[in-house]
């Protein structure tokens, strides 16, 4: 080896920054090849998904209870709001009569009350001149409305077959052919009367 080739040599060890470390040992050189050769490097697209996917799970966790929030305010809030759906209305014609013979009423019967195409339970709402306004609360036979119009009787020009009405008074109902049934079908409801729609109309 020429002088200039040693000179060399030793000029770029004195630059050597590991130049006075001890060599490792083949152990270790064994171990971090072994090292090398099982790791699995993460590809570059693994790494952006990853990191690309932290800020929408963080925008969108947040948003969906937002949603299910407001769905849930809704449904108990709307209902409440618009009060429900518009109650069913029917119109029944007041019992009809003529002169104060045709008044004279048979004793009320179970199979009278069962003959009627209606009959129902319901609470006075509101009168309003001279139509009433029936809530409904119990229907034993025949389609009936959520709410039932009727006229009311006038106790000076009826025969007194029927029944007036009074506001927030509950009463049972029997009606054919669109009207109410007087002669004691129809009346305010009494532990009497019940027993005779129960009769009609068994569970």
């Amino acid at each position: 080896m020429r002088d200039d080739d040693r000179a060399l040599r030793d000029q770029l060890r004195s630059t050597d920054p590991a130049r006075e470390l001890l060599p490792p040992s083949s152990a270790w050189l064994d171990l971090r090849m072994e090292q090398i050769m099982t790791d699995r490097p993460a590809t570059g697209t693994g790494t952006r998904t990853a990191k690309a996917s932290r800020p929408f799970f963080r925008w969108w966790m947040p948003a969906a209870g937002i949603a299910a929030s407001l769905a849930i305010a809704a449904a108990i809030i709307v209902p409440l709001t618009l009060g429900g759906p518009e109650p069913s209305v029917e119109v029944l014609k007041a019992p009809q009569g003529g002169d104060l013979a045709s008044g004279s009423c048979l004793m009320l019967e179970p199979a009278t009350v069962a003959a009627q195409e209606q009959a129902f339970a319901a609470r006075v709402l509101q009168i309003q001149g001279d139509t009433v306004v029936l809530e409904v609360t119990e229907r034993f036979i025949g389609d009936v409305a959520d709410r039932v119009e009727v006229t009311q009787v006038d106790a000076l020009t009826s025969d007194f077959s029927g029944v007036p009405f009074e506001v927030d008074q509950s009463y049972l109902v029997g009606a054919l052919d669109g009207t109410i049934t007087g002669c004691g079908v129809t009346g305010a409801d009494s532990a009497e009367l019940r027993a005779v729609y129960a009769a009609a109309f068994p569970d």
